[in-house]
């Protein structure tokens, strides 16, 4: 199994090639693309957080339960006071950081569902469903962030899987390989049929999919990025004729 530096250094790998693309194809702000590097990375460590004992996974829940709080509060900081809003960050931290963290250290096993693709998939449609419905956003924005954090997840899955061939050793094969990349788990057959059903569920109440799906599928994005593989002209064009010429001293 990967580590988390491992993890994280992935997830950013991948996040921030992705968001390199929309920011080349002018597909996006650049505002918005920090935003979806951010969900990339944290989609990269959520399978883990069945692990509850890791110190990295406690800190990731603290981190993610900052950042919450302040996305609500700067969603409804026109509409509230002060006071309601430092009321609202600090219910939504302890909520996340003590009460979700609770229930999945109670409810949950490391490498059991939470561990799997539909998990990935169910937590990137729930991500796009938040953007759309609770901060308002459109949607091929809200489908971006729901796909940045759903690839963040698939990553960690392939780097765990990845790392179950023994490269090295006697066996090619470790005795972990097809439990990190899996789509259920025949084990707990109701609890894998619940996940799929709540991944359907998800997907009705996102926003019509046609305009993210044009925006993948746009050739335009593509001959954009093609002709910007390798400057056409000169290196740093505009950038070294800044820098002024050597003279020697005394000239």
């Amino acid at each position: 199994m990967a580590d988390f530096n491992t993890h994280l250094m992935g997830a950013a790998a991948v996040s921030g090639l992705a968001a390199t693309v929309l920011v080349m194809a002018g597909a996006a702000p650049h505002q918005a693309v920090i935003g979806y590097f951010v969900l990339g990375v944290v989609g990269g460590l959520l399978p883990d957080i069945d692990l509850p004992t890791s110190l990295p996974v406690r800190i990731s829940f603290a981190a993610m339960a900052v950042v919450a709080g302040f996305l609500v509060v700067f969603t409804f900081g026109v509409r509230y006071s002060l006071a309601e809003l430092v009321l609202m960050w600090i219910g939504c931290f302890v909520l996340i950081r003590y009460g979700l963290f609770t229930l999945l250290d109670r409810f949950t096993v490391h490498r059991g569902l939470v561990h799997t693709v539909p998990m990935g998939l169910g937590l990137g449609l729930a991500t796009t469903a938040v953007a759309f419905h609770v901060f308002s956003a459109s949607a091929v924005h809200a489908w971006l962030c729901g796909a940045f954090l759903a690839a963040g997840f698939i990553v960690h899955l392939l780097l765990d899987e990845f790392y179950s061939v023994d490269l090295f050793g006697r066996k090619l094969l470790k005795s972990s390989f097809g439990t990190a990349f899996s789509f259920g788990s025949l084990s707990q057959p109701l609890g894998t049929a619940a996940l799929y059903l709540v991944v359907a569920g998800l997907f009705l109440v996102c926003p019509p999919p046609k305009p993210f799906v044009q925006l993948v599928l746009d050739r335009d994005t593509y001959r954009v990025l093609s002709q910007r593989l390798v400057p056409r002209d000169s290196w740093f064009a505009g950038w070294l004729n800044q820098v002024p010429p050597y003279r020697p001293s005394g000239r």
